[in-house]
């Protein structure tokens, strides 16, 4: 009450509580699917559908969706694109607790499932959450994958994500015990979507290899499928995380050949897809995938280094490294020169027209690329020289001035930095006792969480450790026996 009136205050009105809340007239904290009040007292948690729509935190990175009902009463998605064409996926069999996270994973996650802001045509919105409708494998996939990420911001989502991805699992299970169903897309996207959540997973205090071992599963699957696909967006999905992946495990890819190719066509003659949009003509990807072949002869490369018959031979291991070293090179001279030779400064550079959305899209997954390529050079010299017996090459010193200069000029919060990870991490690993570029390395891959599905805690703890021995003891450590000997399995997208 008012002191001395005896008449009660105002209390402050919400109408964007949940309707269990605002029915009983108390306040409500807003947490999404379920607020505390009602998880605490275990009441259904019931939101009205046009308030279903969860923040981003950010402004909109170019895509938006809402929850909309259909003329036959069915919840769905309508998804807005930058072409403004619409996409609307119908919910007739989601548990209304798991529309939020629905809505998460097709209007966000997707978007940075493979490539930032990829959100027109991307398959994982068009092609692989309609099949959730049927599949709880993945359905309970997709809702783990979304609540991870919400808990960056609302760690409520925790135990909600913790609940999914254990549901999946039990799901995935039941799913191989019958040959149809293992053979499907569902299957093979909920195993690949785990091992999304497993890399993606906010707990700093969790640094299991799980990723690997859902990876791995993928395989199992695409070779009990037939075989990699080229025109297959699971497979080509598959293949960039076996590469990023066999970088750090120091065990090479899991599938050998360089199936991500593509020549227009599959062997039966589909062709392959167009994606991301952004990148029309090809160019970053086409290129990309020619440098991944290289990548994961860098990651055999390692794997044979850090073996017995590598160490008694670094005479061969140097040779495989200079033919490697050579090829890539070559490659790199041959791309078009809007990869090539882009200026770090073309964001600031005077036009006669703005760029549009898609060509400035294509423009930063140059700027990736390039910098991907400059990582492989460090991680290259790094196999040849890990503990620093040798002056640094300026090949290598370049590499890391010029990885620092693109981080500086790529804007944050719209989740660019994702396709820099890479190199930042192998100039974290070049620079020696340099606290100027270590205070940049950290500040970037410390950005924001929220506005990007990945993310490099595990790989930032690692350059912590290495920097703080190197500082303390003036002597140049090898990553991959710290990584070893912290016992943790670092991955980050390349």
């Amino acid at each position: 009450m008012a002191p001395g009136t005896g008449i009660k205050a105002p209390v402050p009105r919400t109408r964007t509580g949940c309707l269990t809340c605002r029915k009983r007239k108390v306040k409500c904290d807003e947490t999404k699917p379920i607020c505390g009040r009602c998880e605490r007292l275990q009441r259904e948690c019931v939101w009205s559908e046009d308030l279903q729509v969860i923040s981003q935190g950010r402004p909109p990175v170019f895509s938006s969706a809402t929850i909309i009902t259909t003329r036959s009463d069915v919840p769905a998605l309508q998804l807005s694109r930058p072409s403004g064409q619409n996409f609307v996926l119908e919910l007739p069999t989601v548990d209304r607790a798991m529309i939020p996270y629905v809505h998460h994973f097709v209007s966000f996650c997707c978007r940075f499932m493979a490539y930032s802001n990829d959100n027109e045509g991307n398959p994982f919105q068009e092609a692989l959450a309609p099949l959730a409708m049927s599949s709880p494998a993945l359905i309970h996939s997709i809702s783990a994958l979304a609540a991870s990420h919400l808990a960056r911001n609302q760690p409520s989502h925790e135990i909600t994500a913790a609940n999914h991805y254990s549901i999946a699992l039990r799901e995935l299970q039941a799913s191989l015990s019958d040959a149809k169903i293992a053979q499907s897309d569902a299957t093979l996207g909920a195993c690949l979507l785990l091992c999304v959540y497993e890399i993606s997973h906010s707990d700093r205090s969790s640094y299991s290899s799980s990723w690997l071992e859902h990876l791995q599963g993928a395989r199992d699957l695409i070779l009990f499928r037939g075989g990699p696909r080229t025109s297959d967006y699971l497979t080509r999905f598959f293949s960039l995380l076996d590469v990023s992946g066999a970088l750090f495990s120091g065990k090479g890819t899991l599938l050998q050949g360089n199936y991500w190719i593509d020549d227009g066509t599959d062997d039966e003659g589909s062709k392959a897809l167009n994606w991301p949009y952004y990148d029309g003509s090809g160019v970053m990807t086409d290129h990309f995938h020619q440098l991944m072949t290289h990548m994961a002869k860098l990651s055999q490369l390692s794997s044979e280094a850090l073996g017995e018959i590598g160490q008694e031979n670094p005479d061969m291991i140097a040779k495989k490294g200079t033919e490697i070293y050579e090829a890539m090179l070559h490659w790199w001279s041959q791309c078009p020169p809007e990869l090539r030779d882009q200026n770090k400064n073309w964001r600031r550079l005077p036009r006669e027209k703005k760029l549009t959305v898609s060509e400035t899209l294509e423009e930063e997954a140059f700027s990736s690329t390039k910098a991907c390529l400059l990582g492989c050079v460090i991680y290259l010299h790094h196999i040849l020289d890990p503990v620093g017996r040798e002056p640094q090459k300026n090949e290598v010193t370049e590499a890391i001035i010029e990885i620092l200069e693109i981080a500086e000029e790529t804007p944050q919060g719209y989740g660019l930095e994702m396709g820099l990870y890479w190199a930042l991490f192998m100039a974290g690993v070049a620079v020696f006792n340099d606290v100027v570029a270590e205070d940049l390395i950290r500040k970037k891959l410390r950005s924001d969480m929220t506005v990007s599905l990945y993310h490099a805690d595990r790989a930032l703890d690692l350059l912590e450790v290495l920097w703080k021995r190197q500082h303390q003891y003036g002597t140049k450590y090898d990553w991959r026996l710290v990584q070893s000997q912290m016992g943790i399995q670092v991955f980050i997208l390349a």
